[in-house]
Order: structure tokens, then C-alpha cells, then sequence
């Protein structure tokens, strides 16, 4: 999440303060729903194969979507081999389908189930037309980003054809959305980064000046919502109320957020205006309103700690796949503090941005070495932690290397692209190596037991991931690296006695294969993939 933008928020806050909050919403908010149909309740979960995704980019006019899918997931009619990529990131707003109706993207949708890309994920909510833009401003000069009509009900009694309440505007959207797209559609995210800042708010720690742990975001902090935290809620409510009508089976997404605290202030709020109280008409707060949470995190920005006289820096990729998985497990702590680890249903986990640069900028990471290397262990370290989809940002470079730029312009699967599909394609190492693993694992799953009986030892790791088509495992092992700026690492590792494993046959990151007789194999730090025969 491009997030850590410093700024000071205190004249925006003060526009708040301000602001009309006390206003009573005259929209009737509908029959309150029976529990049963929250995600307090229901019970979804994503039993496919772990997902190798990619966020989707815009060139030119030359380039089409279909050309970008293309060159992810690969298109063998084209002598496209792809960067392994079966899962995209898409978007759907409100103001492109008013300027081009809602089957504008059907037929790209079929081409990318054709290719063989499967369930996506579709985020909404982001940029209301203008005819349906919410019309109050929360703060002074800044459009809501929010719709207008929110709060009417969601449902009617089935009049202009569909039980949904045609005033209110965003529940239509969903509805005519979800039912045109639904079938290669599984994870509808609501809102890219709802809880995008210029403030230092969202980070600090609960005591803290103006941290949102002890009180709400503001919408003045909010650069992608400019509505209350309320707000926010009722569109997940309305998001899921309507998806789960039309598609059971498809899950709800929080945004892509960033903060830990943003997700305590949706799971401590209802979508109550009145300041997320609990009434008849708002009994459940946000985490009845949605079964997955998608979260973004950059790990370069991690790969510190300070010390008495300064900074230590730890910039390998073992400590940035490590950073990802401790952000994991910091939103976990939030959903576990609200009772989602046992007293109600587990929350899917996707990842629908992240990644390092292939170049330093800076004090940050950045190097080919370290970004192939980054990828292939968080998709390991992922799988190890129950993450379901990992979409890697981007698809191109922005820049070349020899050029300057910043950190974004260097975590493409490409080099900057040429000007139109069908010139020169050049795959950087992350992309070789992300298209190795989709390819070695795409059918597999993680298992924690085989995986025990490796036995790995302090300075290696990885897992084991069997297929119950061939009923066999292939092993991801790895040195762990340790050394700030040094992708370097060596270990031998004997396979244990536990583990038919006379033959290794070695697939590297570049998908090369090489075999060793016996059970003893050298380890760098870049990951390999194993098969015992």
C-alpha cells in the first residue's frame, strides 16, 4: 500500500471538527437483516488452489486488457508464454460502466477465462459517477467519494423487475455487476484503500496523537474516502447484502487496506451514522459485512529497526517475505480481538498488492536478485499462513534501469513495454521466476505435516506441497539469507530417512532442471524445487 505520506493533517481535522456530524439521515436503512445472513455466521471458504495473481496495468490505446492478460497469464495461440499469472486484479467503477454500460467488459471477462485465468478478483466502490456522487461534503471543498441514496433501503418488494431498491444507487451498481460478471468473479473487493493517508495517523500506536485506535479516522485523513468510517461500513453491508444474493458462494473483501487500526474501527463501528452505535436498525457491526480480508503491504518499508545511534537495516529477502507474513498476523490479532478465531467464522486472506523494486532506490531494497527471490518465498511463506491469493504489483516497469525513478517504477514482471502488443517482450527475473512457480505449484497445496518431516533446521526454509492428481510432493527449500543488502546464502540439507528420496530432480528459479543422485543438496538463497524419486 503506497502509503507513509507524512503529512500534517491538523488544518484538515480542524474542517471536521466543523463539519455537520450530528445531522440526522432521513433515508430509511431497511428491515435490519436476520444474523444469518452476516458473515458472523455464514461459514465461506476458498477450497481452491492457492492463486497466483497480478495486478493489471494501462499503457496506451494500443494496448488492450486483453493484450495485458495475455502477456500474464500466457497465450500459447500467440507464442505468449506469459509470467504465470491465473488469477488478475480488475476494476469496475461506477463512472467507466455509466460511460459504457454494464456488459462494456463482458466479453474481456470471457477472454480471460479463456486464457485460463479464474477467480479474480473485482475491486468497486472507487469513483461514483457524477449523477451519483454522495452530495454532502464532509470536508470543505472535497467531494465525498461515497454515494448518494446509501442509506435508503437495499430492497424493495420486486417493483421494475429485481427486488433491488432502484434509489439506491450503489445496491443497483452491485446487483447489475455482480450478475453479469459473477462467473469469473470469486473476491469483490469494496474500495482500493479505503484507508489511504497524508496523516501519520493510521500507523501510530493506540495513546498516541490523533492514532485510530482510540478514535475514528476523520474523513479529511481519509484521501480515498472523504466520508466517515460509517460510511464505509454500510457500503460493505450493502456490498454484501446484495453479492450473496445474486453469488453464495463469492466472497466480500474488505479493500486492500494498510492499517491495523482502520480494521479495529470497522469491526468496533456499525454503519450507524449516529456514530456506529448498535440499534434495532444497526445491529451488527463490519465484520458481519464481510468474509475476506484483503490487505496491501510494500515490505521494503519494514526492513529497519532503530538502535541507540542509529538505524539497523536488515534488507534481504527472507526479512521482507517475513515482514508481509508479521502484517498478516498483526490484522489477525484485530479480527481475533473481535472474536473472529473461533466464536465466529474465520476471514479469508488475500494479498491484492505488494512486491519490492528490482532496483535500489535510496536506503530501500531493490535488486532483481532480491525480488525474485521476495516472490518466491512469500508465495511459499503465504501458502504457509492460510493467504489464498498473492497479486503482485505490476506489469511493467515504469522505467528502465539504466534510468531514474522511483521506487513503483521498478516492480513489473516487464520491462517498460513497447508501444504496441506484438513488438520486443522483456521479462524481468520476477516474472520468469513467478511463472516457474505457478507452473511447479499451481496444482498443489501446502502441507504442514510432510512439511514436518522435513525437519528443517535454523538457516533453511520452505515446505512441502503435494498433489492429489499425481498423489506426490514437490519440495521449496532454500538458505535462509541474513545479511543486509546480500541476497547471498548457502546451507547443504540432507533429506531425512522419513523421505524416499533417492533422486532430486531440481527445478531452479528460471525453470531450469538439473538432477543430483542421493539425498544431500546444496541451497543458496533462492529458492528451488524439488521432486524425490
Amino acid at each position: 500500500m503506497k502509503k507513509k505520506l507524512l503529512c500534517c493533517c491538523c488544518v484538515l481535522c480542524i474542517s471536521w471538527l466543523f463539519a455537520d456530524c450530528t445531522k440526522e439521515h432521513t433515508d430509511n436503512p431497511g428491515i435490519p437483516p436476520n444474523e444469518e445472513n452476516t458473515a458472523n455466521i455464514r461459514n465461506n471458504t476458498y477450497n481452491g488452489y492457492f492463486l497466483f495473481g497480478s495486478n493489471m496495468s494501462w499503457l496506451n490505446n494500443q494496448w488492450r486488457d486483453e493484450d495485458m492478460a495475455d502477456i500474464l497469464v500466457g497465450n500459447p495461440a500467440k507464442k505468449i508464454d506469459g509470467a504465470g499469472v491465473i488469477s488478475l486484479r480488475l476494476k469496475l467503477h461506477e463512472s467507466f460502466i455509466e460511460a459504457w454500460s454494464y456488459d462494456a467488459r463482458i466479453d474481456a471477462f470471457n477472454y480471460y477465462q479463456r486464457i485460463g485465468a479464474h477467480d479474480n478478483v473485482v475491486f468497486i466502490g472507487d469513483e461514483p459517477s457524477a449523477a451519483h456522487r454522495e452530495r454532502r461534503q464532509y470536508v470543505s471543498g472535497t467531494p465525498s467519494n461515497s454515494f448518494e441514496n446509501l442509506y435508503q433501503s437495499i430492497w424493495n418488494d420486486g417493483e421494475n423487475g429485481t427486488s433491488v431498491n432502484e434509489n439506491n444507487f450503489y445496491a443497483v451498481y452491485v446487483y447489475e455487476l455482480v450478475r453479469r460478471y459473477k462467473g469469473q468473479t470469486k473476491f469483490w473487493e469494496i474500495v482500493n484503500e479505503p484507508d489511504l493517508t497524508s496523516s501519520d495517523c493510521g500507523w501510530t500506536d493506540p495513546g498516541s496523537p490523533c492514532n485510530w485506535w482510540d478514535r475514528d479516522p476523520l474523513p479529511a485523513e481519509l484521501n480515498n474516502w472523504h466520508a466517515p468510517i460509517q460510511s464505509y461500513i454500510r457500503l460493505l453491508r450493502v456490498s454484501y447484502e446484495v453479492i450473496k444474493s445474486v453469488d453464495p458462494d463469492a466472497f466480500v473483501c474488505v479493500g486492500g487496506i494498510g492499517y491495523q487500526s482502520f480494521l479495529d474501527a470497522i469491526l468496533r463501528n456499525t454503519d450507524n451514522p449516529d456514530g456506529g452505535k448498535v440499534t434495532d436498525q444497526y445491529p451488527y457491526k463490519g465484520g458481519a459485512w464481510f468474509d475476506c480480508l484483503s490487505f496491501h503491504c510494500y515490505p521494503m518499508y519494514y526492513l529497519r529497526s532503530w538502535a541507540t545511534g542509529g538505524w539497523n537495516h536488515f534488507r534481504h529477502s527472507d526479512a521482507a517475505a517475513e515482514a508481509v507474513i508479521n502484517q498478516l498476523k498483526a490484522h489477525e490479532q484485530v479480527l481475533k480481538k473481535y472474536g473472529y478465531d473461533g466464536e465466529y467464522p474465520r476471514k479469508e486472506v488475500i494479498i491484492t498488492e505488494t512486491n519490492i523494486p528490482g532496483k535500489r532506490i535510496g536506503e530501500n531494497i531493490g535488486s532483481p536478485e532480491a525480488q525474485r527471490n521476495y516472490l518466491l518465498k512469500v508465495a511459499v511463506l503465504g501458502q504457509k499462513n492460510r493467504i489464498s491469493a498473492i497479486h503482485p504489483f505490476s506489469v511493467y516497469d515504469n522505467a528502465e534501469q539504466t534510468g531514474s525513478g522511483w521506487e513503483y517504477d521498478y516492480m513489473g514482471f516487464y520491462k517498460p513495454l513497447p508501444a504496441a502488443p506484438g513488438g520486443n517482450l522483456r521479462i524481468n527475473e520476477s516474472g520468469i521466476a513467478w511463472r516457474t512457480a505457478s507452473q511447479t505449484l499451481r496444482e498443489r497445496k501446502y502441507d504442514a505435516a510432510e512439511t514436518a518431516k522435513l525437519s528443517l533446521p535454523a538457516g533453511i526454509a520452505g515446505g512441502a506441497f503435494h498433489s492429489t492428481k499425481s498423489n506426490d510432493y514437490v519440495y521449496v527449500l532454500w538458505a535462509a539469507t541474513s545479511r543486509d543488502l546480500s541476497e547471498t546464502a548457502s546451507a547443504s540439507f540432507t533429506f531425512p530417512t522419513a523421505i524416499r528420496a533417492n533422486r532430486l530432480n531440481i527445478t531452479a528459479w528460471n525453470g531450469t532442471v538439473s538432477e543430483v543422485n542421493g539425498r544431500v543438496i546444496t541451497l543458496t538463497g533462492s529458492p528451488v524445487f524439488i521432486k524425490c524419486q
